[in-house]
């Protein structure tokens, strides 16, 4: 449209300026993918096994969200304010809370539920905290059940509030020259103070803290404040084409390197580059894999995935299968989807379109989001372009 503002942060494949880079769908649908697959038992087919595979890496699934995440949130809130001019922190939260409360609370309420009927042991101190994103801290939460399993999911999701927390108010409150080494120093004192603790420290004991595993979320916001000078961009697009992929496998299939600082921190610096480099090379192999319409779609509905399947994938774990069943192979796989694919269209979508009316974005998102746009058309026709404007 002549004389609206426009910025292009990350170009998506149509080279249009939508918000949605269908290519971090498929990264979704890696991440949930792995996280499945290392919560089943089942690894094997025949004489072939996965076991190994799963063992070792199944476990980056959540890391992975957390590059998703970070890359993400902080281009969107840059795009805002180059858009509209600042960062509107109530928009935001209004359209953070329609995507992630539903699907969480919809989960709590049927753990109520199943509580209530006496199928699952948790105690209800357990249950609110995991409601107030407090559960990757059980300390916090007293006597935990016999059954907290099924609320250990919960953690990322804690570590991922309280990162939409702390992005928001550096970004607003601090200058632009002065975001990138605000992020580098706070990122930097993450990890120096996960390498203290894991010195005195099991891994097992600190992997859920915020304080140990926000830096996943900050390198990638790092990146995405890197991302946002065009020349950078383009050597970005140039060198992060490739190289970071087998690196990041490596580095996760590295036995010696199972849970140690070392091998998170590589982790944590490697996982936004591989992200990244598809997303800036669009017509790349990889970027074609990743945006094959069935990965893409798991890549959509991931979120209710990752909530609904903790409930069917208990069996690895040895605490029984209260669901009975539903908990056996193939239809804890069914069950995950029916859940994940109602809680989607029924409540993901739904809300999150009546969000974007309420607190419209910059731009619009995913093409299955069409009701937001026409606001997004009225709110930027008017704003004034910036230098970067085309």
């Amino acid at each position: 449209m002549p004389g609206r503002a426009t910025v292009e942060l990350l170009p998506t494949r149509a080279g249009g300026r939508t918000g949605y880079l269908p290519t971090l769908d498929g990264w979704r649908a890696i991440a949930i993918l792995a996280v499945i697959f290392q919560h089943d038992k089942l690894h094997s087919i025949g004489p072939f096994s996965a076991t190994w595979l799963f063992e070792h890496g199944g476990w980056s699934g959540v890391d992975l969200f957390f590059a998703i995440s970070g890359l993400l949130i902080c281009s969107r809130l840059l795009e805002e304010e180059k858009v509209f001019g600042r960062i509107s922190l109530r928009n935001f939260y209004i359209r953070r809370a329609f995507r992630i409360l539903p699907p969480a609370l919809a989960f709590l309420c049927a753990l109520a539920l199943l509580i209530s009927t006496g199928v699952l042991h948790i105690g209800w101190r357990e249950w609110l905290g995991t409601a107030f994103f407090l559960r990757n801290y059980t300390s916090l939460l007293g006597q935990i059940g016999p059954d907290s399993y099924y609320t250990g999911h919960f953690w990322s999701l804690a570590v991922e509030e309280h990162f939409y927390f702390i992005l928001p108010a550096i970004l607003v409150l601090t200058r632009k020259g002065w975001r990138l080494p605000v992020l580098l120093g706070l990122s930097l004192i993450v990890a120096v103070h996960r390498f203290h603790v894991l010195e005195f420290r099991p891994w097992s004991e600190v992997l859920f803290h915020t304080d140990i595993r926000l830096d996943g979320l900050l390198v990638a916001a790092i990146f995405a404040v890197l991302a946002q000078p065009v020349e950078i961009r383009a050597r970005m697009k140039k060198w992060l084409r490739f190289w970071p992929l087998p690196l990041i496998a490596a580095t996760i299939l590295y036995t010696k390197w199972q849970g140690s600082f070392w091998q998170m921190t590589l982790v944590t610096l490697l996982l936004p580059m591989t992200v990244l480099g598809a997303v800036l090379n669009p017509n790349g192999q990889l970027a074609l894999v990743l945006e094959w319409v069935p990965i893409k779609y798991i890549g959509r509905i991931s979120y209710s995935l990752y909530i609904w399947q903790e409930l069917f994938f208990s069996g690895h774990y040895n605490i029984g299968c209260p669901l009975g069943i539903l908990e056996s192979t193939p239809l804890r796989y069914a069950a995950t989807l029916g859940m994940a694919m109602a809680s989607y269209h029924l409540l993901e979508r739904p809300l999150i379109r009546l969000g974007h009316r309420l607190a419209p974005p910059a731009t619009p998102g995913r093409d299955d989001l069409p009701e937001a746009a026409p606001n997004i058309e009225r709110n930027t026709e008017n704003t004034v372009p910036t230098p970067e404007a085309t």
